[in-house]
């Protein structure tokens, strides 16, 4: 019995043994004459050409297109893509640097998770094109984990139609998932330039909140300053709702329907004479919103004089070119929005103001897309 345990003892020992050394081996640079400093030398001067990104990999498979100066997401009709995200990955592609080059069999792939997802694998493929004609194509594997937390990373890495696996560093963060390069902002406008905003409920109810004088101060009509919010940021928060708005999810109007859900209706005026209107709806736990804008010459009003100093306020063109772009960008969209954000487009008086001594502690934000 002795016997047999020590012999299985030496095998282990002597594959584990085997394993380190194959691992050592296809980690180890091979003496290499060539300059290989950049992954692809000739990409960044191609990227004006770029007019299309192919993303493959076992979580989802999606087609990034330019149009015009816009990217848009083929799969997700044809909806805008964030174009810094699109421009800072095209970057970083270009500028990734080969530290090391390891092994050129296939066997070895899995290992650095550079295999092809036709094989199983856990790789993202990403695909340059101009028009058909492939500009570069990237096998993006294994991140190599390295004491600092800061700067550039290191991965394992391998051209398109290539066996040989480069180690290389560079800020190779390639989301796999289609909805990470949608282009969340639906719209933004500056909190201090918010003069009015009216909440109103499917019976004609209305709450107001209205700026008191002063930049970022909030409160009812009938209160002004006395006002107390059932929080107390809560009259900032709700005035600055439209300020760098972010959905959770979109899709087409077209296909949406709300069914016996009541619409509330919230309308944000601002001191220059923008509206921005909101129609939002409850549905299975999410709140879907609808957005247009307009110039209503009658809402202009005198800002005061420490917003007028912002320098957030716009002329009249400008104010009508915004109101515009945005009925234009968003009127054919309905944008969904976690609670945060929901429950301020929806809410009534009572949900608002409160008594003195009976306002509660700034309520957490859970959603991750609060102001």
């Amino acid at each position: 019995m002795i016997k047999k345990l020590n012999s299985l003892t030496i095998l282990f020992i002597v594959t584990m043994v085997m394993l380190v050394l194959m691992l050592v081996t296809i980690q180890r640079p091979d003496n290499v004459s060539e300059d290989y400093s950049i992954l692809y030398p000739e990409l960044f001067d191609q990227l004006g050409d770029v007019d299309t990104i192919k993303f493959k990999s076992s979580q989802d498979e999606f087609t990034l297109y330019k149009q015009g100066e816009d990217w848009l997401i083929k799969e997700r009709w044809n909806f805008p893509a964030d174009f810094n995200l699109v421009k800072r990955a095209l970057i970083d592609i270009a500028e990734a640097k080969v530290l090391e080059r390891k092994t050129d069999s296939s066997e070895y792939h899995p290992l650095l998770g550079v295999e092809g997802i036709e094989d199983g694998g856990l790789s993202i493929q990403v695909t340059l094109l101009n028009g058909e004609q492939q500009v570069a194509g990237l096998i993006l594997g294994n991140e190599r984990e390295i004491d600092k937390n800061m700067g550039p990373r290191q991965f394992y890495v391998r051209r398109s139609n290539e066996d040989r696996v480069w180690l290389a560093e560079g800020y190779l963060n390639l989301n796999p998932l289609m909805l990470n390069w949608i282009k969340s902002e639906v719209v933004n406008v500056a909190r201090e330039r918010i003069a009015q905003v009216n909440i109103i409920q499917p019976n004609g109810q209305t709450a107001t909140i209205v700026n008191v004088g002063k930049k970022n101060k909030f409160g009812i009509p009938r209160l002004m300053e006395s006002t107390v919010f059932k929080y107390e940021q809560l009259g900032y928060d709700i005035a600055g709702t439209l300020h760098q708005l972010r959905m959770e999810d979109v899709q087409p109007l077209t296909d949406f329907s709300r069914g016996d859900s009541e619409v509330v209706t919230a309308e944000f005026i601002t001191f220059d004479g923008l509206k921005v209107t909101s129609e939002t709806s409850f549905i299975d736990g999410f709140f879907y919103s609808t957005f247009k804008a307009e110039y209503d010459a009658s809402a202009v009003k005198t800002a005061p004089e420490d917003i007028q100093q912002a320098d957030v306020l716009k002329s009249v063109a400008e104010v009508q070119q915004e109101a515009q772009k945005i009925t234009k960008d968003l009127q054919s969209w309905v944008y969904r929005f976690g609670g945060f954000i929901g429950t301020n487009l929806m809410r009534a008086e009572a949900d608002i103001v409160t008594e003195t001594g009976k306002a509660i502690p700034m309520p957490a934000d859970l959603t991750g897309f609060g102001q």
